[in-house]
């Protein structure tokens, strides 16, 4: 079986959050949850790097577009692609002008997530 990306999931609906973290290590996708960008960036910096960042937008604490900016600044962590993942129809732009590699929009098929995650992990 092919090594499966490391996935670090953002967001601070827990139900989403845990539903997430279940089907993708059902699937045998290493996956680590946060439940602010707060918590990610201690993540982020303790654990092993992910091959990709799954990313709420709208959190409180430290929301999407704050993380993003700290990540970014951290030439450490910057290269991590992230995947905006918003109940928003109207993140496109957003996402763009944040530099994601792509974005999901709530609700969506497992079979798109993967999609999604083998394509910005893809070399």
């Amino acid at each position: 079986m092919e090594k499966r990306p490391r996935v670090l999931a953002i967001d601070d609906d827990a139900d989403f959050r845990e539903g997430l973290e279940a089907v993708l290590d059902d699937l045998g996708y290493p996956v680590t949850a946060a439940g602010s960008g707060r918590e990610a960036l201690e993540v982020l910096r303790t654990d092993p790097a992910p091959d990709v960042i799954l990313l709420d937008l709208r959190m409180p604490d430290m929301d999407g577009r704050a993380f993003r900016h700290e990540q970014q600044s951290d030439s450490s962590l910057s290269q991590i692609p992230c995947v905006i993942v918003s109940g928003s129809r109207e993140v496109e732009e957003e996402a763009r002008s944040l530099g994601a590699a792509a974005v999901l929009a709530k609700p969506f098929r497992v079979q798109t997530l993967l999609d999604s995650i083998d394509r910005v992990t893809k070399n």
